[in-house]
């Protein structure tokens, strides 16, 4: 069985102390992929680090909406960093759009105006975005729209199901945490994405309820992602496996 981690934060300090451990653990329950994903100018560096030392973990580097609305003079750094190590990512992200933190118009115009360039910048070099649009998913589509864009993927998707349906229509990918394990809304949610666009994640070190209560988020609870996914859908977890490991070859690394 193969298993992938489409989204965490692996430089998070509270993986510093054990990363060889959590990484060993990936590997032992069958995590054959993890794309670490960054926020800012510094995350971005370190996401390349990794990257470069760890055969398995691959690069998104991008700016993260909360850093537009907070530190949106990083932007001309993230672009020109994101030109200079293109070849060596394998998609521009976390970037998009937050409508839960954002702070009035001045601030959500910040990270409309850093989003757009993310997706120039992903079109120009024929990256993927992996996408942040927590209840802004609509916008995103829309700047996607006029943009003529591709290659996304939906992270933890948590707008309504309306929108979710736009969003497969148009070809885009959508994973999901392990909060599919417990919520009912996200398994609904999942049920709407058909099997060739769906992948896993984590979002690590972000904590979840059920059976991870108080328990570090790590790339090998994917698995807890790829059984309830096999459930939803009524697949054997094993078929499954495969499917989402075309679906991430097929959009990362095609």
């Amino acid at each position: 069985m193969k298993l992938v981690d489409t989204h965490i934060h692996l430089y998070d300090e509270k993986y510093l102390d054990r990363l060889d451990e959590v990484l060993s653990d990936a590997r032992y329950m069958g995590v054959e992929a993890i794309i670490c994903v960054a926020e800012d100018y510094e995350t971005s560096l370190s996401t390349l680090e990794l990257a470069s030392k760890i055969d398995f973990v691959y690069a998104a580097i991008g700016m993260h909406p909360w850093t537009a609305l907070h530190s949106f003079d990083e932007l001309d750094r993230v672009v020109e960093l994101i030109r200079l190590e293109n070849e060596r990512i394998i998609a521009v992200g976390e970037v998009g759009l937050d409508k839960k933190y954002e702070s009035g118009e001045k601030g959500y115009s910040r990270q409309i105006e850093a989003f757009k360039k993310m997706v120039e910048l992903a079109i120009e070099f024929d990256k993927p975005l992996n996408i942040h649009s927590r209840r802004a998913a609509r916008d995103v589509l829309e700047v996607l729209r006029v943009y003529n864009v591709e290659k996304a993927h939906f992270h933890w998707f948590t707008d309504d199901e309306d929108i979710l349906r736009e969003v497969v229509s148009m070809g885009y990918y959508v994973s999901f945490t392990p909060s599919i394990t417990y919520s009912k809304r996200n398994q609904r949610l999942a049920k709407i994405v058909p099997l060739d666009q769906l992948l896993t994640e984590t979002d690590g070190p972000v904590p979840f309820y059920g059976e991870l209560k108080n328990v570090l988020t790590e790339p090998k609870h994917t698995k807890l992602v790829l059984t309830k996914l096999s459930e939803v859908h009524g697949i054997d977890e094993e078929e499954l496996s495969e499917i989402i490991w075309r679906n991430f070859n097929r959009l990362y690394l095609r």
